[in-house]
């Protein structure tokens, strides 16, 4: 045993063996040599338990001279009158140096095991840490403040490399220089023997033949405990604990990227699939309008002529809408709509809409939007295409029957409700109609549009700040909710009248 407690048990051993003798010469008339001998033992055992076996041995020796020149007569020499003496005084030296032998490995081995049972539960944390999940930039943290508290170390980190050099994964306390090298073929396990004040250590961090990492502790004062092999190896171990959370943390990345991957394969698949039709669709029919009225050996009357221009008009619209959405959905992806929020009102909004869906819709769209819906706060602009999103799907799966648009304040929102009760969603698939490209299929009927129309809604949607969500319609159909914030209004606004919207009524 080195340290602090050393040099106690040796001032122990002087002291109380001092402080026994002169005590017992206060009553050397009336004390026994019994008494005398179990005094000084007692003080052999405390500087046994407290120093070792030196401290030990030193209050031993300091016993067995007290003990003969001061209470065998002839007092003050080395010499006893009664023979007998000397046996006591061999007896009471070999008990009092194996009582010292004994008490200072008892109190080694409690030390030892105070130890392991330290550097077990320490190692239980760190395991349990790596189980957790946690981050890898949290859980390298903790295994270089956990190593530098339990070795009182002045510093410890942890480097990994990157690129063609290394960097510093964690650190806590003091960063030896040279880190560069630290991973370089040559680097080894650090210096033999016992550490120095400062000196630094590296180990390894392995998952396997090749080392991923290294964990770097600067050796602590004078005063902090020895660091010889007994604690390399348990540094051996916590590197190891590092090294499969840094292999974790790799493989988490990898797997992270392979998602990423697959996921940009899947939105490509599906942008090519579904828009390759519909860009081909409407260019076939322009391209053969276009070379019709271009062929010099037909005549067409003006009917005809007619006919060939509203397609590619209608066509060349219906491109544009496409081009628009495939835009509008690359800034929602790159968070890049910049939406003007301001006061709004969602009868201007309605009333606008449904005019323009009811000159060509076949069925009845009614529209109930009350006085008494305040504004809510929402870019006109993409409020006006979401809503014309939402009832050019209602008109094209409606199957000819009625629509609806209907407003009301819940709360400090506002609902507006454009209501179908045309086939409807099945339940499992009300959130995968929000994905990209994603279309409903049923009736056996192939997929209208490009499936991207709902996941632009509700991008332009959270981008308001609302919300999306699809219902069931009673009766059947399907109800779409579009929930947005109430605008704030001065405290005199409310007592006049609102703007009058959009009434109950039919095409």
């Amino acid at each position: 045993m080195h340290g602090p407690r050393t040099g106690l048990g040796y001032l122990i051993a002087v002291l109380g063996t001092g402080a026994a003798t002169l005590g017992l010469l206060a009553v050397r008339p009336e004390v026994s040599k019994t008494n005398v001998v179990l005094t000084f033992l007692l003080v052999v055992v405390a500087a046994a338990a407290t120093g070792g076996l030196g401290p030990g041995a030193v209050a031993a020796a300091a016993g067995f001279l007290a003990f003969d020149v001061l209470f065998l007569p002839p007092y003050r020499t080395l010499v006893v009158n009664d023979r007998q003496d000397y046996l006591s005084l061999g007896v009471y030296l070999l008990t009092a140096i194996v009582v010292s032998y004994l008490v200072s490995a008892l109190e080694r081995r409690r030390a030892q095991a105070e130890r392991r049972e330290q550097e077990t539960r320490t190692l239980y944390e760190l395991s349990t840490s790596l189980v957790a999940h946690g981050s890898l930039d949290d859980t390298l943290a903790s295994v270089v403040r956990t190593v530098r508290s339990l070795f009182d170390l002045a510093g410890c980190s942890i480097v990994l490399p990157d690129g063609d050099g290394v960097r510093v994964a964690a650190s806590d306390g003091e960063t030896p220089t040279g880190l560069e090298r630290i991973l370089a073929p040559t680097a080894g396990s650090g210096i033999g023997g016992q550490l120095q004040p400062g000196q630094a250590l590296t180990v390894p961090l392995r998952a396997g033949a090749e080392p991923v990492g290294a964990l770097v502790v600067v050796a602590g004062g004078p005063d902090a405990p020895s660091f010889g092999e007994a604690e390399r190896r348990l540094l051996a171990t916590f590197a190891n604990q590092a090294a499969l959370a840094v292999e974790q943390g790799r493989q988490e990345d990898e797997r992270a990227r392979t998602r990423t991957l697959e996921e940009v394969d899947r939105l490509r698949t599906a942008l090519l699939n579904s828009v390759s039709h519909d860009l081909r669709t409407p260019l076939a029919s322009i391209k053969a309008s276009a070379s019709s009225l271009l062929d010099p050996e037909v005549h067409w009357s003006d009917r005809e002529r007619r006919e060939f221009l509203v397609t590619i008009d209608q066509e060349a619209d219906r491109l544009t809408r496409l081009v628009h959405n495939l835009l509008d959905m690359s800034r929602i992806e790159a968070n890049a709509l910049d939406p003007r929020l301001e006061e709004t009102s969602l009868a201007e909004i309605a009333g606008s809409v449904v005019r323009r869906v009811r000159a060509s819709a076949t069925q009845r769209i009614d529209v109930y939007v009350p006085d008494s819906v305040p504004p809510v706060v929402a870019d006109p602009v993409l409020l006006e295409q979401v809503v014309g999103n939402l009832l050019d799907n209602a008109v094209r799966y409606a199957a000819g029957s009625a629509i609806a648009v209907v407003a009301r304040q819940v709360a400090d929102s506002v609902e507006l409700r454009v209501i179908d009760h045309g086939p409807g969603i099945p339940e499992p698939e009300r959130e995968r109609v929000f994905d990209q490209f994603y279309r409903l299929k049923g009736g056996g009927r192939r997929p209208e549009g490009t499936g991207m129309g709902l996941s632009i809604c509700r991008g332009i949607v959270a981008a308001l700040r609302g919300n999306l969500r699809v219902e069931t319609t009673p009766g059947g159909g399907a109800t779409f909710v579009l929930t947005l914030p109430v605008a704030e209004r001065p405290a005199l606004e409310p007592d006049m009248p609102a703007a009058a919207g959009p009434r109950e009524g039919s095409r």
